[in-house]
């Protein structure tokens, strides 16, 4: 009965270490999910792209 309980013991252990270990993982690919995305609108436009997030609006156009 002893080795039955500490069998059981060991397994409910290793399964919290690994429930502890994926909710850390899945903390970090949220935070880093986020990060990316703020590097990713924070970054300037490329060359000959319009900046449509930071433009200004500039004169309206020529009415005919």
């Amino acid at each position: 009965m002893k080795g039955t309980k500490n069998r059981l013991l060991t397994l409910f252990a290793v399964i919290g270490v690994c429930a502890v270990i994926y909710g850390v993982w899945r903390v970090y690919e949220r935070e880093s999910a986020h990060e990316r995305a703020r590097a990713m609108f924070a970054a300037p436009a490329s060359s000959g792209v319009p900046d449509v997030i930071h433009a200004s609006p500039g004169p309206p156009p020529p009415q005919p």
